[in-house]
């Protein structure tokens, strides 16, 4: 048997809240073994490309003897272009993040849509978060340059965080804490959107001095049905949020078909 789980960083002890999410899913989430017997799990991301899944196939070779298979669960491209031949034929698509990535793969109409980090409400129930309670959290990109407050354009307490975080659970279910009690949050981390989305957190995609892969940021959206575009301050954020209201595409979606093809079996919710 040659299974492993890939999530950016994994091997560093800081990592980025976005991947470390694979640590959370594993806990809380699912239980029992991967559903697949080989190959490499891929839970959360922008991990679609010819690049990652020659790596996952060179590291199942390796240890089976044979070409490993890249599994992608909810995950996304982070561009528009199909992928070759060889690459598609070595990977399996457990449903997809975004209709952008769908049809920059040629999957089927109906391959489940949605990023699996929408999920995790049914996994995880936040606890308060003393220094984002009430106030506008800002989370740049992990790479963007340092963020200070005075040069923000808030007008409400803020609070900045960054999504560099340690690979861990408890500093999964923390970062998730802050996001979940904060009144707004202005995300440069698509990952700090997906989580307030999910616990019904208005916020912006905020364009701030670094944007990391615009694709996938639509992508994310698409898989809703709904276009957001980058906010360079809060009061243009709170006004797109109010514009397009992401949170009543939250409502009409149904995570049952992303459910139904996860590479795990879930947890009883609690």
């Amino acid at each position: 048997m040659s299974f492993s789980v890939f999530h950016w960083r994994s091997k560093d002890a800081i990592g980025n809240f976005g991947d470390a999410l694979t640590l959370l899913y594993l806990a809380r989430m699912f239980e029992g073994p991967c559903l697949f017997r080989t190959g490499t799990v891929h839970l959360v991301g922008s991990v679609v490309s010819e690049r990652q899944i020659a790596a996952t196939s060179s590291r199942g070779g390796q240890a089976s003897g044979g070409l490993g298979r890249a599994i992608f669960w909810g995950c996304g491209k982070r561009d528009a272009r199909p992928l070759s031949p060889l690459a598609e034929r070595r990977a399996i698509f457990l449903g997809i993040r975004g209709e952008h990535s769908r049809l920059a793969l040629g999957l089927p109409r109906n391959t489940p849509r949605g990023d699996t980090a929408l999920l995790l409400p049914k996994f995880y129930t936040p606890g308060t978060h003393a220094r984002t309670l009430g106030k506008v959290l800002w989370v740049p990109h992990v790479h963007h340059p340092k963020v200070k407050l005075d040069t923000l354009d808030t007008g409400m307490d803020s609070v900045v965080m960054r999504p560099g975080i340690p690979n861990t659970v408890a500093a999964c279910e923390e970062f998730i804490d802050a996001i979940a009690s904060a009144r707004f949050v202005m995300a440069n981390a698509m990952h700090a959107a997906v989580v307030a989305l999910a616990y019904g957190v208005p916020f912006a995609f905020w364009d701030g001095k670094y944007v990391d892969v615009p694709f996938k940021w639509q992508d994310f959206a698409s898989g809703l049905g709904f276009t957001l575009p980058f906010a360079p301050s809060l009061a243009e954020g709170m006004r797109l949020f109010e514009q397009v209201r992401p949170d009543r595409f939250m409502s009409a979606w149904d995570p049952v078909p992303l459910m139904e093809v996860a590479p795990y079996n879930f947890r009883t919710p609690t």
